[in-house]
């Protein structure tokens, strides 16, 4: 069952109306570090990092066409941002690519990582030593975590999540 006062929820998440060209119409973001980024924008940065992933492991778009399966000049519309990357395409990038889809989310959209600038840059920093960590560690981690946790979601399953633990 929906909610009844979108309006509520809308405010709850500090959520603002913004124009966009890419959506046609009006829509409701949540403003990043330098106010609400164009959806555009957001396409932009992801395919700087694709770009410089593969200039990074010295691969060329034919290449990378081959193994996505596309044509080198489709393949380099994503690097233009002139193709919309489904995320299904970013994880298989991911794949080719060897990162984590974690590390293109930063590059595109920080703001899901920290109120600021500084605190996302942690919490980035801190997600991917948690990923390279090996998984008895990573065991440990999570065991120590939660015992340091005032309330953790699993003592308290009618608790809401925090909206702002995204990253």
């Amino acid at each position: 069952m929906a909610i009844k006062d979108v309006q509520a929820y809308i405010d709850r998440h500090g959520l603002v109306e913004t124009e966009d060209s890419e959506a046609g119409k009006p829509i409701w973001r949540k403003p990043g570090f330098d106010g609400v980024r164009g959806l555009l924008e957001i396409e932009e940065e992801l395919s700087r990092f694709l770009r410089e992933r593969r200039d990074a492991l010295n691969l060329n778009r034919e290449q990378v066409g081959m193994m996505v399966g596309l044509h080198h000049e489709i393949y380099a519309r994503h690097e233009r941002a002139g193709a919309k990357l489904r995320v299904t395409r970013l994880l298989h990038l991911a794949e080719l690519l060897d990162f984590s889809p974690v590390e293109a989310i930063y590059a595109a959209a920080p703001q899901f990582f920290g109120e600021t600038e500084q605190e996302a840059e942690v919490r980035f920093k801190l997600v991917m030593r948690m990923l390279d960590l090996p998984a008895a560690t990573a065991q440990n981690l999570l065991m120590l975590v939660e015992e340091l946790s005032p309330e953790s979601d699993a003592e308290n399953p009618a608790k809401p999540a925090d909206p702002k633990r995204r990253g």
